[in-house]
């Protein structure tokens, strides 16, 4: 009787886990749209970001498209656009989805949430990395 109670509470565990791993698979699908970011529509990850300080930035979906020179899939749910400012000169901004970890900064950035990167060299700090918010 033991062995059966033991059995079906690995068995309820077992399907609850996969139930959020699907779940968490949905949720990346949901959250940034790959067909429209790839034909410049930015409105999946459009909005106010913050960093572990405090710094606040706010990613305008049209001033994102009025400024964009390329946009490229890196991987899965981790996009690079290149965009110019207004007095010519340019940056990236990368863009991290739900799941997708920070090359080096594993474990160290909230993948729950959609981040972003805005600069020329790559994230030198996790506090580079900003956190969308709500």
């Amino acid at each position: 009787m033991k062995k059966i109670g033991i059995r079906l509470l690995v068995l309820t565990l077992l399907i609850g886990c996969s139930k959020k791993a699907e779940n968490l698979e949905n949720k990346i699908e949901l959250e940034l749209n790959h067909e429209e970011i790839m034909a410049g529509d930015f409105s999946s990850f459009a909005g106010v970001y913050v960093n572990s300080e405090g710094m606040i930035i706010v990613l305008d979906e049209e001033d994102i498209e009025r400024k964009l020179m390329e946009v490229m899939c890196i991987d899965d749910g981790h996009y690079y656009l290149n965009v110019k400012t207004d007095d010519g000169f340019g940056y990236g901004i990368e863009v991290y989805g739900i799941g997708v970890e920070v090359p080096e900064y594993e474990g160290l950035t909230d993948i729950t949430k959609i981040r972003v990167y805005r600069g020329q060299a790559g994230p030198m700090s996790v506090e580079e990395i900003f956190n969308k918010q709500k």
